[in-house]
């Protein structure tokens, strides 16, 4: 039993039907097309942004790179089955075939999450319930449909199985939550940067949680993810917040230096300007 629930940690698994990117896809213009509506033209150029970056990390570095001494030989980080063939090294034709579930668990992931996450980090400043609350409410409510009409309307059930072998990312992943919220305690729990406000520090921690917890709630109730309440636990402690900490002075005291005019209002709203 213990080295079963081990294995489901060290082991990030999906399977799901291949029209699930498609549903994933509509939601996904869906969500851009609300954005644009509501002008919210920096949390779209920040998923834009960190979608390229989880992509590559993802779909070509982590696709390419062995997944250590625990596996055998020819073992990478990450490994396909779409419809029972194995994705080869070099893809030649199954290229697209598997770029479709790259884009969904990489791009599209990102459009959401970090769009939302962005949205979040706003309204820490403006307040605005009604927004936070829409995006909030649209996030949760997308990502619950999508596994929902994939398993109801069989479009193409071709199943996809991916699995991310994480024995080598979990400590980098513990330490980066361990540093990151140290650095933050850093910068807004103490005055050394003149902007001590200790409840940041928590309102960072919950929107990780929160926003983890809607990628990873769906995939465990439509059993996407065959693991349990223990995994899903494990991922909203630290899918988001091994970042979330770095991101928000990013936008907070980073890129307001470098990229950005400050619009004098009751409160403070960063446009990224290019």
């Amino acid at each position: 039993m213990l080295n079963n629930l081990l294995e489901s940690f060290n082991q990030a698994r999906r399977i799901f039907e291949y029209d699930y990117i498609f549903f994933d896809s509509f939601f996904l213009a869906i969500w851009i097309a609300i954005m644009i509506k509501y002008k919210k033209w920096n949390p779209l150029k920040f998923g834009i942004f960190t979608g390229f970056v989880v992509y590559f990390i993802d779909s070509i570095v982590w696709f390419n790179l062995p997944a250590g001494n625990s596996y055998p030989i020819g073992t990478y980080i990450r490994e396909y089955w779409i419809g029972g063939v194995y994705m080869p090294r070099p893809l030649g034709d199954y290229f697209w075939i598997k770029f479709g579930a790259d884009f969904m668990m990489t791009f599209s992931y990102a459009m959401f999450a970090f769009g939302w996450l962005w949205i979040m980090f706003e309204n820490f400043f403006k307040k605005n319930l009604k927004e936070a609350l829409l995006f909030t409410l649209l996030y949760f409510t997308f990502w619950m449909l999508i596994p929902l009409f994939s398993l109801i309307i069989p479009l193409n059930d071709t199943l996809v199985d991916t699995v991310r072998y994480m024995d080598t990312q979990m400590i980098a992943w513990s330490i980066n939550l361990i540093v990151g919220y140290l650095f933050l305690s850093l910068v807004y729990g103490t005055n050394k940067f003149e902007s001590k406000k200790p409840k940041t520090i928590l309102y960072v921690f919950v929107v990780g949680c929160v926003g983890a917890f809607f990628m990873e709630f769906p995939l465990l109730v439509f059993r996407i993810r065959p693991t349990g309440v223990l995994f899903l636990l494990y991922d909203v402690l630290l899918m988001l917040n091994q970042g979330a900490p770095y991101l928000y002075v990013l936008y907070d005291k980073i890129l307001p230096r470098l990229f950005v005019k400050i619009r004098k209002k009751p409160y403070k709203e960063i446009e990224i300007t290019v």
